[in-house]
């Protein structure tokens, strides 16, 4: 859905001043723009482009934290104390979010997922298999039934 400027501030609940900082950040512009020109953008791409950036400015935190907590070095960390368990919640949640983002990216897909495709898929295998042997005898009806078996 094309929209301007005020629409899609509109959506986001921000400032025209906030999405004049993010189109100089990247922000996908549809068309338009220049002196006297109204600037419009496409809501779908301009929410993906969010969303990804979003994403990477979290990762960006948990990564900065995850290497802050590697400089205090893991060895000194010691089991119970709130240092290890900061260090492993936030391992756990760098771990997650690369999880995530490797799924919403198609990277990764869904064990119990594959595992329903694949079993479709052989069952339509099985059954196109099933249906050879009758579809030979009648191309072969000539021939011996020890000579289709082997």
């Amino acid at each position: 859905m094309e929209v301007n400027k005020k629409q899609l501030a509109d959506i986001f609940g921000a400032s025209i001043r906030t999405i004049q900082n993010w189109q100089e950040q990247g922000m996908p512009v549809l068309r338009g723009g220049g002196k006297g020109n109204e600037v419009l953008y496409d809501s779908a791409a301009v929410i993906k482009w969010y969303a990804e950036r979003d994403a990477e400015i979290e990762n960006e935190k948990l990564r900065r934290e995850v290497e802050e907590l590697l400089q205090a070095s893991e060895t000194d960390l010691q089991p119970g104390t709130i240092e290890y368990e900061r260090h492993r919640l936030t391992r756990a949640q760098a771990d997650a979010q690369e999880l995530k983002n490797a799924r919403d990216s198609a990277e990764v897909v869904e064990t119990a997922f594959c595992t329903f495709v694949l079993s479709r898929i052989a069952g339509e295998i099985a059954s196109i298999l099933d249906g050879i042997p009758c579809r030979c005898s009648g191309v072969f009806r000539n021939w011996k039934t020890d000579m289709l078996i082997s």
